[in-house]
């Protein structure tokens, strides 16, 4: 029997789509990849309307910022000098070269690779001070929320792991700028640069000329209700006092994931979406995410591959099928794999989370229910030992029994971000 956690989803590619405003004169929209076409069209239309209304004010024009900061990631040598305590002017002790050495490192080359770091920062930093623009310069260490309310932008330079490092804390819509600081090594799917070779100095001066395109990228609202007060993040070392519900709300950019610690071990919960009844549910773990994460986890999971595809159609055959194509011909079963599998990506302003279930238990006890799905609202209390919520795959928090998770979306919690194209 279907279950009213079942909801039926419908996709369409579509050439159009996102919240994105003009900024400058020679800015242009990119394509949207996908978007997601319901029954109730009409209704999402609307909701879209109210997410472009809320940020309508502030887009109609660009002031250049006033105070940045620079959130430059933490390179492997700075890495292993605070592992071992050790002050960036030591680094050439002999006993600590000894070490690295031992461990297959080349203490030259993360020499070199930290002077890159740090000559891409100065230049960045360059244009903000030609500018006159008040700056300062961070790792992940020093990035506290009091220097987030004191800026009026953020500029993150390294790769994605930087970037959703910055966004973890921005709130109240203060611009994040992500620039790849180094486009061999890293995807930089977040960051405005991408995969080019284009300079952050030039990423930059083209974004205080306002020749870019506002983009809005939808979070996750993760509020954490726990019985025990023990809701602090694994790498804190916080005092916890039994006794009291507490609540605690953070902001997840890509997905956030529930389930056991230990991979081989069963994750059980109750699960609501979109104020259903709470079902219970055994699974291999549960993930939710944004447009912007449908491009990685989510899509990992639900992908379809080619073997599979071709065993569904043996199958589809013998019971009487006729498909109209040889089945010898390996580029259909390759093009019906690449057009579902582009349907699981959807636009990052999109107003509703995706969720997977992986490897769900399905019996008499626990009954069928959908897989996957979208919904504004995701609530699920733990039943399990050993489990952690974790938030773009680098803030794990603990999640064991009798704590509850609400996943929800807001429009004021979009990120702001930017769009551009380079001549």
């Amino acid at each position: 029997m279907k279950t009213p956690f079942a909801r039926a989803c419908f996709f369409n590619l579509s050439p159009n789509g996102g919240t994105s405003t003009h900024v400058g004169d020679n800015s242009k929209n990119k394509p949207a990849t996908t978007t997601i076409k319901w029954e109730e069209e009409d209704k999402i239309k609307s909701i879209n309307k109210e997410v472009l209304s809320s940020f309508q004010s502030s887009d109609k024009m660009f002031f250049p910022p006033k105070r940045v900061i620079i959130l430059t990631k933490t390179t492997r040598l700075q890495y292993e000098l605070g592992k071992h305590n050790i002050r960036i002017d030591q680094m050439h002790m002999k006993s600590f070269n000894t070490k690295l050495t031992k461990h297959g490192v080349n203490i030259k080359e993360l020499e070199n690779k930290h002077l890159v770091q740090s000559n891409y920062v100065k230049n960045v930093k360059d244009v903000l001070d030609q500018h006159n623009i008040d700056v300062r310069v961070v790792t992940r260490d020093d990035f506290t929320e009091d220097l987030v309310n004191w800026c009026d932008l953020v500029i993150s330079a390294g790769g994605d792991g930087t970037f959703l490092t910055a966004a973890a804390k921005l709130r109240n819509d203060i611009p994040l700028l992500g620039l790849n600081s180094d486009f061999i090594g890293s995807e930089g799917h977040l960051c405005v640069t991408g995969k080019q070779d284009i300079s952050g100095a030039q990423a930059l001066k083209q974004y205080l000329d306002g020749k870019f395109t506002w983009m809005y990228r939808q979070r996750i609202r993760v509020t954490i209700i726990n019985p025990n007060n023990n809701n602090s993040l694994l790498s804190c070392n916080k005092p916890t006092v039994s006794g009291h519900d507490t609540t605690s709300s953070y902001l997840a950019l890509n997905e956030v994931f529930i389930g056991e610690t230990h991979a081989a071990k069963v994750s059980y919960y109750e699960v609501s979406v979109d104020d259903g009844p709470m079902i219970k549910q055994k699974s291999s773990g549960m993930t939710v995410c944004t447009g912007t994460g449908s491009t990685s986890w989510h899509y990992n999971i639900n992908r379809v591959y080619e073997q599979k595809l071709s065993g569904i159609m043996d199958v589809l055959e013998s019971m009487g099928v006729d498909f109209g194509v040889s089945r010898s011909d390996s580029a259909f079963i390759e093009e019906a794999c690449k057009r579902f599998n582009q349907q699981l990506v959807f636009e990052p302003s999109y107003h509703q989370m995706a969720f997977s279930v992986r490897d769900p238990v399905f019996n008499a006890t626990f009954p069928h229910t959908s897989p996957r799905g979208f919904a504004k609202k995701i609530r699920i209390k733990s039943r399990c030992s050993d489990a952690q919520l974790v938030l773009d795959g680098n803030q794990p928090i603990s999640f064991n029994q009798g704590t509850e998770v609400i996943l929800e979306m807001y429009p004021e919690d979009a990120l702001r971000t930017a769009s551009m194209t380079f001549a």
